[in-house]
């Protein structure tokens, strides 16, 4: 049986046994965005995406979900937020990385339409990809996976298409897509982005400035990135 990519490695398997056991009668729990679209994509293609953190929504009662992730060994991240947690357990003994914990990045409401909510806040169509945690293990887990229209063939095709621009470091997230073999977004799409990059604090911009220069090999790769999309990085920065 092919498990989604993230579930092959021993330890975050475990781990989300764990996290499906915990979730309440009544309740559930949807990993979305990026970690699915990374299983989908390796499903497609066979190779793996970068990925960091798992993306959640809790529909029901996220404080006892809360509350059974802690008795597991969930610790609280560095967000806290009236509708949003981050949690992390470590993968092994004196985790220190990242790349060491599995991070829950959760979100949660009362009642959704998962399908609504995805069109509302995925960023590109690519992201546009949900399913319920305890249908992961099952054999036929593709065939649950709840897909955002245009979701699956722009994946496909790796195409940019900008959906909702609710993240102001989408701009960002575009380039680093393009270095990984995606099509840059039209110029349309760019516009947008652009839009919601201006209203970034100017003090998280350097910061999201050096992280795309370490995820796409280096400041003169980045600018000719930025330059694909028709944009300058050092006029960018300094005059927006």
């Amino acid at each position: 049986m092919e498990l989604p990519v993230f579930l092959q490695e021993p330890a975050v398997f475990s781990i989300f046994e764990e996290i499906a056991q915990s979730v309440p009668t009544g309740t559930k729990f949807y990993i979305v965005g990026g970690a699915m679209r990374n299983a989908m994509y390796f499903h497609i293609f066979g190779k793996k995406l970068p990925q960091r953190d798992y993306d959640s929504l809790i529909v029901g009662n996220h404080k006892k979900f809360i509350t059974n992730l802690r008795r597991v060994g969930f610790i609280y991240g560095k967000i806290r937020r009236k509708t949003q947690v981050v949690f992390k357990k470590a993968k092994f003994k004196g985790a220190e990385k990242i790349g060491d914990f599995v991070v829950l990045d959760m979100h949660w409401v009362r009642k959704v339409n998962i399908l609504q909510n995805m069109k509302d806040h995925a960023s590109f169509t690519i992201n546009g990809f949900a399913v319920e945690v305890r249908d992961l293990f099952s054999s036929n887990w593709r065939k649950k996976v709840i897909e955002m229209p245009r979701a699956l063939n722009d994946l496909k095709a790796k195409k940019l298409v900008v959906n909702a621009v609710d993240n102001r470091h989408n701009l960002f997230a575009a380039m680093r897509f393009m270095s990984m073999g995606f099509k840059k977004p039209s110029k349309s799409g760019v516009k947008w982005l652009l839009r919601e990059f201006r209203k970034a604090p100017k003090r998280r911009r350097k910061r999201n400035i050096e992280k795309l220069y370490n995820s796409v090999g280096g400041k003169e790769k980045a600018e000719k990135l930025a330059q694909k999309i028709g944009l300058n990085l050092n006029y960018l920065l300094k005059n927006h």
